[in-house]
């Protein structure tokens, strides 16, 4: 038997929709990264609970010193650093993927969780919903 709810009803309910972002791309060249921003950062201010993962080349968007003006682009940072100002605080980066691109934690933006392996997988065992960026 299914059950259904006014909007009203929804609103007042303690139901919480839990997603998890994750983003592996490269900042600039595509633009999968800035539109994954764009909802992470609209996600937050409705509330969701938000989760976002910055894996494999993903990690580049955490990194200070981008020149994206020669590139002829907007930079990501400003956009990235506004995340914990929407309510989006649970902010995850996989290890491994620093260490293959000989990144130094020291040299992230903003403050982020590192996370094992074995952590990440966790993560996306946990989280019902993924949005892969």
């Amino acid at each position: 038997m299914t059950t259904s709810m006014t909007t009203a009803e929804a609103e007042d309910s303690d139901i919480k929709v839990s997603l998890l972002m994750v983003f592996r791309h490269a900042p600039y060249g595509r633009s999968l990264a800035r539109e994954g921003l764009e909802v992470a950062l609209a996600a937050g201010a409705m509330g969701v609970q938000l989760r976002v993962l910055f894996i494999n080349d993903g990690v580049w968007q955490l990194v200070a010193g981008q020149q994206a003006d020669q590139l002829s682009l907007k930079n990501h940072l400003a956009m990235t650093s506004a995340l914990p100002l929407y309510g989006v605080d649970e902010l995850f980066v996989d290890t491994a993927s620093l260490l293959e691109r000989s990144i130094e934690p020291s040299s992230l933006t903003i403050p982020v969780t590192l996370l094992s392996e074995q952590a990440v997988r966790s993560l996306f065992v946990k989280d019902g919903h993924i949005l892969s960026f």
